[in-house]
């Protein structure tokens, strides 16, 4: 009876850039896998991971090492749905091995027979003629793709993938609903800091082609507000790259700032950022998180996936990284403080919108996995 159980369990395997200890990734595949099991709770889960150990601890899942080609071929031959998971997996401008790699372990689930299924991803950029070729030969060939934004599908119908049906929902993040005990370990985590009871700014930085113009934006922008009053807090997202561009636009500055230099997980970020009262920053689940958390954000995109989302939220996204002044971005920060009330109006209608659209994809997702199942 229990082995009958066993295998009528539903097995999905999960591929993405999971075990690297990235927040805003380490999110993503939180709320993939809190969103099919509020669907599906026996449910079983394998995850290509980085790091097997501490993804299979933290999020109750089986995990085996991404790079290790017997056990990848083992769990994709044993599953029901393949499913290529969140973020920004199918571009070129990080290397055209990373593509080959997302695009590979597509081809290989469905060469086994295997319905994949395409979830919530930012798609692009693609900018080798190679890049674009696989992108929709493998894509062509898969039962679902469902996008985070419109530029997604564009991009995807431009490539000429007409098939499956494209359909856009939302970041998975955008699904989550903060819980209390992540608050008051932000909460925690901001008093061990010395951070006080006063207004506090929450900066995010990384490292960008070697440039460190904006560094000095930042710092200037971050010596006026805390003149003003606020108490400004760089949080790295990605260690231990954004601890020290974190560290070198904090150095920059007169005023004191206060660098959270321990990695913090992606539980502990977002509940420090329920208690910011402005967001400047560039990366995406950063600002994904202050939107959560009806924190207004500042976006400095250095990358086309977050002017995206702030077009989706309806929100500024005139800055780019590569050439922000000290003025624009100060003009930036001024805005959204003078318009703060009715700002985080609209961000919070837009956010049910967006959060609601997140919630679809573990359905679809489920929809394609049932149907494999009928078929076999």
């Amino acid at each position: 009876m229990v082995q009958a159980e066993a295998r009528d369990r539903l097995r999905v395997v999960v591929s993405g850039y999971y075990g690297f200890h990235n927040a805003g990734d380490e999110a993503i595949l939180y709320a993939l896998v809190q969103g099919l099991r509020s669907l599906r709770p026996d449910i079983d889960i394998t995850v290509l991971s980085a790091d097997p150990g501490h993804t299979a601890l933290s999020y109750g899942v089986r995990a085996v090492s991404r790079t290790a080609p017997r056990e990848v071929l083992r769990a994709v031959r044993a599953a029901d749905l393949f499913i290529s998971g969140g973020g920004g997996l199918l571009q070129d401008v990080t290397s055209l091995a990373s593509l080959q790699y997302y695009v590979g372990l597509i081809a290989l689930a469905r060469a086994l027979g295997r319905p994949v299924f395409i979830y919530a991803q930012g798609v692009g950029p693609l900018s080798t003629g190679t890049g674009r070729l696989l992108t929709r030969l493998v894509l062509s060939r898969v039962q679902a793709v469902t996008v985070r934004d419109e530029a997604s599908r564009n991009l995807l119908w431009t490539l000429g993938v007409r098939r499956p049906p494209l359909t856009v929902t939302a970041d998975p993040v955008l699904g989550l609903e903060p819980e209390s005990a992540w608050r008051a370990r932000g909460r925690a985590l901001l008093d061990e800091a010395g951070l006080g009871a006063g207004p506090v700014i929450g900066f995010s930085v990384r490292p960008w082609s070697g440039q460190d113009d904006y560094f000095e934006a930042l710092a200037q922008v971050a010596d006026r507000l805390a003149d003003d009053g606020y108490q400004v807090v760089f949080l790295p997202f990605h260690h231990p790259g954004d601890l020290a561009a974190c560290r070198a636009a904090a150095g920059r500055m007169r005023a004191p700032a206060v660098v959270l230099e321990k990695r913090l997980d992606f539980r502990e970020l977002l509940g420090i950022c329920g208690h910011l009262d402005l967001a400047v920053g560039m990366r995406l689940h950063f600002l994904v998180f202050a939107a959560l958390s009806g924190v207004v954000p500042v976006g400095l995109p250095y990358d086309p996936k977050v002017a995206l989302f702030l077009e989706r939220l309806e929100l500024p996204d005139e800055l780019r990284v590569e050439r922000v002044t000290p003025g624009e971005l100060g003009r930036a920060v001024a805005a959204a403080r003078t318009r703060r009330d009715a700002l985080r109006d609209l961000l919070a209608a837009r956010v049910a919108v967006l959060s609601a659209a997140a919630r679809r994809t573990p359905e679809l997702a489920l929809q394609i996995a049932a149907r494999g199942r009928k078929r076999a």
